[in-house]
């Protein structure tokens, strides 16, 4: 049996012109979404990389004189925040630039635009997520940040620190650091133990 092969339906200038246009404003659609979601990423990056340079300022010397409770939340909000980053970073930068994969050659412009459709859609679904994600992430952190500045603290609380040669200092925490060693307040006089002299330090709900 023979196979007749005949041409289709002719095109026409005006028909040319609209399908030129659709794939035209397809292709700019992606480009615009992920030019958004790159813009997203860097100001996300930016507030968060702010919010937490903060945190890590000022919060050590403050977490050690907080409560239990108030301590493990803390940390459990900083891990909240820093998870919720990378799922951020990840939605915006896929949005940005998608995934490698393999392509396969169209067959129709309908194929084409279909495809072009869905690169669209998935962008702007990660690009969504991100944006949530970050300003969620944003808000978590500064919870805990806050957290470590006004989170409940014991009546007269106090750090105790002993040296390699027993020396025992307790009064308020004034700072901790690897260069200035532990300092706190002993009857008003700052004392400082350097790190490599510490031999235990931890917080207490009183001094003597």
């Amino acid at each position: 049996m023979a196979i007749r092969v005949t041409p289709g339906i002719p095109s026409t200038p005006a028909s040319r012109l609209r399908a030129d246009e659709a794939r035209r404003l397809l292709e700019d659609e992606l480009t615009r979404v992920r030019a958004q979601a790159e813009s997203w990423r860097n100001g996300l990056a930016a507030l968060l990389a702010l919010l937490t340079s903060v945190g890590v300022v000022k919060g050590p010397d403050q977490v050690h004189t907080l409560t239990g409770w108030s301590r493990g939340a803390v940390g459990l909000l900083l891990l909240t925040g820093l998870l919720l980053s990378a799922a951020g970073a990840f939605w915006a930068m896929r949005a940005a630039f998608g995934l490698p994969r393999r392509r396969v050659a169209e067959s129709s412009l309908e194929e084409l635009l279909t495809r072009q459709r869905l690169s669209v859609r998935r962008a702007v679904t990660d690009l969504r997520r991100a944006i949530v994600a970050g300003f969620t992430a944003l808000a978590v952190v500064a919870a805990g940040v806050g957290l470590t500045w006004y989170g409940s603290r014991a009546d007269k609380a106090g750090f105790r620190v002993v040296d390699t040669r027993g020396t025992v200092l307790c009064g308020p925490l004034v700072g901790w650091d690897a260069k200035k060693g532990v300092r706190v307040r002993v009857q008003g006089v700052e004392r400082k133990v350097p790190m490599p002299r510490v031999a235990s330090a931890k917080p207490v709900k009183s001094c003597p």
